[in-house]
């Protein structure tokens, strides 16, 4: 780490995490690179009271890395607003949790390095909160009751909000449950799935072998475990806030935003990070 960032507590009890100090004098471009080289090692890094303009974020994410290509439904890999549209019909975008997941997981897209910022926050504690989970070290430490699903049966999905995803399969398609960085690094790669039938969803899930009650209990027990606070750092936003995400070491996901909650976000996404 450089002597212009100074390295504060991890964000989790297994130590998935960083929070970083930055002068104000630091550029985009060299904001991307130290948060880049935190997130690599500890797996999400947080900086604070950070004044950006579009530019200037757009500048921060081509410093981190090359833009994932693939075609979404709105926005660009380089920027997705995250507005809390109240537009029944968006869920990414829209008002409603996103469960734990994995990013790219639902298109077969690698990405390595997700860059939110906070534009704009202002909701009720526990509403509009990101929550990002240490799957390197729950997965050592998991039980064998879910480990052993995991590795024996790749999860169904079945996208919901197919205006958001234009190029993945139609009806329900299997995804493997890992991805393979190289260099004998695996990662999980799936999602455990929404907890209530009357949640806006953007995708289902299912565990094949099971009936839609034991998958839907399996997935429960999953997010449970990965969701326990050993693991799991949930940030509550504030104007200026800076989260980078590594994808290839975490999942992440979203609680619901409030009916007056104000939540504008920008998304970049990055990938083939070594």
């Amino acid at each position: 780490m450089t002597s212009q960032s100074v390295q504060s507590r991890r964000l989790t009890e297994s130590g998935m995490g960083e929070l970083l100090s930055l002068p104000p004098t630091v550029t985009p471009e060299g904001i991307g690179k130290q948060v880049r080289e935190a997130a690599v090692n500890s797996g999400c890094v947080l900086v604070r009271e950070r004044s950006l303009d579009q530019d200037e974020f757009l500048r921060l994410v081509a410093a981190v890395g090359d833009k994932v290509e693939y075609k979404l439904g709105e926005g660009r890999a380089d920027l997705l607003m995250l507005n809390a549209s109240r537009d029944k019909d968006k869920v990414v975008t829209g008002r409603g949790p996103l469960p734990l997941h994995t990013d790219g997981v639902l298109v077969g897209t690698r990405t390595d390095l997700i860059i939110l910022y906070a534009v704009d926050f202002k909701d009720t504690p526990g509403s509009g909160e990101t929550y990002v989970v240490d799957q390197m070290a729950a997965w050592k430490e998991m039980p064998e009751s879910l480990r052993s699903v995991i590795e024996e049966r790749d999860f169904e999905y079945r996208v919901e909000e197919p205006d958001f995803y234009p190029t993945a399969p139609a009806g329900w398609y299997a995804v493997p449950n890992f991805r393979d960085y190289g260099g004998g690094h695996r990662a999980l790669n799936l999602s455990t799935g929404y907890q209530a039938d009357s949640e806006p969803r953007s995708w289902s899930v299912r565990v094949p072998g099971m009936t839609a009650e034991e998958s839907r209990s399996f997935l429960a027990e999953l997010d449970g475990f990965l969701r326990s606070p050993r693991y799991t750092y949930q940030h509550r936003w504030q104007s200026g806030d800076l989260l980078l995400i590594n994808n290839q070491r975490t999942m992440h996901g979203r609680t619901p935003i409030s009916p007056d909650g104000i939540r504008l976000l920008w998304r970049g996404q990055v990938a083939e990070v070594a």
